[in-house]
C-alpha cells in the first residue's frame, strides 16, 4: 500500500448521450412522474378526433355547395324549358319539367339544411378545440415549469457537489511489466492517466468535462509473474461545472428546445396548440420538447396533426 500524492493532471474526457445519468435515481423518478402526469394523451386523442370530424364536415359541406350549384342550374334549365313549352302551347312535357323542378328544389333545400346542420356542428367542434387547446397550453406551462424547477435543483446540487473534491474509487486489472515494481508501474503517468480517465468515464459516461485530480493512492495491488496486477485505488477529482454539463442536464430532463419548420405549397396560416405562429410557405418556430397540435389553414381548408417534438424537424402541409 502506498501513495502517489504528487500526481496533479488536467484531464479532458469526451462524453456523449450514452453517459451515466447526471440525475440521481430520485431525480430521474421525479422527471418520469412529471412526464406521465402531463402526457395529455386523452386530450390529444380527443383533439385529433375533433379535427378529423371538422375535416369530414368541411369536405361534406364543400360537396353540398357544389351539389346546390348543379341543382340550381338544373332547376333553371327545366324552368326555361317549361316556360318555352307553355309559350309554344304544346305542353307535352309540362308535368315532367314541373316535377323535375320540384325535385331539384327539394334537393337544394335538403342540401342547405344539411349545410346549416354541419355549420352548427363545426361551431361546436371549434369551441371544443379552443377549450382543448387552452387546457393543453395550461398543462404544458405547468409541465415546463415543473421540469425547469427540477433542472434548477439538479444544477444547484451539482454545483454544490463540484465545489468540493469528489472522492473516486477504482478497482480492476492492469498490465505492468514483470520486470518493474508495482510502485514503478503506478508512478507511470500514462498508466495513472488511463485509470483516471476510465474512472471518469464510468462515473460521467461520455460527457465533455474539464477536471483535475490529486492524491492518487493505491490501496492494494497484487502482481502475478506475467505482470498482471489486481488493484484498488482512490483519488480526488475536481470537476469544473460548464455548459456541457448543463446541456446534458437539459437533455436528460427534457427542457431543450428545437427549431421546427412548418412548410406548405401555399401561403398557409399555421397554429400551434391553437395559437397563430405565422403565415407563409415556410414558417420557423422554436418549440420545447413535447407533443403539440399543429394546424395549417388555407382558403377554407385545413390540415392538422399531433406531433411529438423531440428533434428539429420539417413538417409539410399541402393544399
Amino acid at each position: 500500500m502506498f501513495k502517489h500524492a504528487f500526481l496533479i493532471a488536467s484531464i479532458l474526457a469526451p462524453f456523449t448521450s450514452h453517459a451515466t445519468s447526471l440525475l440521481t435515481e430520485a431525480e430521474a423518478k421525479q422527471v418520469k412522474q412529471v412526464r406521465a402526469q402531463y402526457s395529455n394523451t386523452t386530450e390529444l386523442k380527443e383533439l385529433a378526433k375533433v379535427n378529423s370530424s371538422i375535416f369530414t364536415l368541411s369536405s361534406q359541406t364543400e360537396k353540398l355547395k357544389s351539389t346546390i350549384l348543379r341543382e340550381k342550374q338544373l332547376y333553371q334549365e327545366y324552368q326555361q324549358k317549361l316556360s318555352n313549352e307553355m309559350l309554344s302551347g304544346t305542353e307535352e312535357k309540362t308535368d315532367f319539367y314541373f316535377d323535375a323542378m320540384k325535385k331539384a328544389s327539394k334537393r337544394i333545400k335538403q342540401s342547405q339544411k344539411q349545410i346549416q346542420h354541419n355549420q352548427k356542428q363545426l361551431k361546436h367542434h371549434n369551441e371544443k378545440i379552443a377549450l382543448l387547446n387552452e387546457a393543453l397550453r395550461e398543462s404544458k406551462e405547468i409541465y415546463n415549469n415543473k421540469l425547469s424547477s427540477l433542472k434548477d435543483n439538479v444544477v444547484n446540487r451539482l454545483k454544490k457537489e463540484f465545489s468540493n473534491p469528489l472522492p473516486m474509487t477504482i478497482a480492476g486489472k492492469i498490465k505492468c511489466s514483470p520486470y518493474q515494481s508495482i510502485r514503478a508501474c503506478f508512478e507511470n503517468k500514462q498508466t495513472t492517466s488511463k485509470l483516471i480517465n476510465k474512472a471518469i468515464e464510468d462515473h460521467f459516461g461520455q460527457l465533455s468535462i474539464t477536471s483535475s485530480n490529486n492524491n492518487f493512492q493505491v490501496k492494494s495491488a497484487l502482481m502475478d509473474y506475467d505482470g498482471n496486477v489486481d488493484y484498488r485505488a482512490n483519488f480526488n477529482l475536481f470537476v469544473q461545472y460548464n455548459e456541457n454539463i448543463e446541456a446534458q442536464i437539459i437533455k436528460e430532463i427534457g427542457v431543450e428546445s428545437f427549431s421546427i419548420h412548418l412548410l406548405s405549397n401555399k401561403a398557409a396560416s399555421f397554429y400551434v396548440d391553437g395559437l397563430p405562429v405565422g403565415t407563409g410557405s415556410d414558417i420557423s418556430v422554436k418549440l420545447a420538447k413535447g407533443k403539440y397540435a399543429i394546424l395549417a389553414r388555407f382558403d377554407g381548408h385545413q390540415e392538422s396533426t399531433i406531433q411529438d417534438i423531440s428533434t428539429p424537424v420539417r413538417l409539410t402541409y399541402n393544399f
